[in-house]
């Protein structure tokens, strides 16, 4: 975003002139979206199997959808994708908006 508007007019006039901001309103925007998502993926939920003979099995699956083993098989790539956007997008974000005020007070960047 930031980028195109520099090197376009035609972006500048549909941004404005403050790209950055638009950007941080996107990411803002789509924060909740991407963190319902990721909870999503990373549900689970624990089943327990008595059999006939007594005996027992336990098995953990994805919450949404019993038929997947959690993080086995085709929920790992999905997984990882989804600890990959908490690790590197979401929880940076949230610190960024809890601490803002408080690290721009600490930095002397007034």
């Amino acid at each position: 975003v930031i980028l195109s508007s520099r090197c376009s007019s035609w972006v500048t006039r549909k941004l404005g002139t403050n790209p950055v901001a638009v950007l941080a309103t996107l990411v803002l925007l789509s924060y909740n979206k991407i963190l319902h998502t990721v909870v999503f993926i990373l549900s689970s939920t624990h089943l327990l199997y008595i059999k006939p003979n007594s005996s027992e099995y336990k098995d953990t699956v994805w919450l949404y959808d019993a038929n997947i083993t959690f993080f086995e098989g085709k929920h790992i790539p999905i997984c990882l994708v989804a600890l990959l956007l908490f690790i590197f997008f979401l929880l940076p974000y949230t610190l960024l908006l809890v601490f803002g005020q408080f690290i721009q007070a600490k930095s002397n960047l007034k």
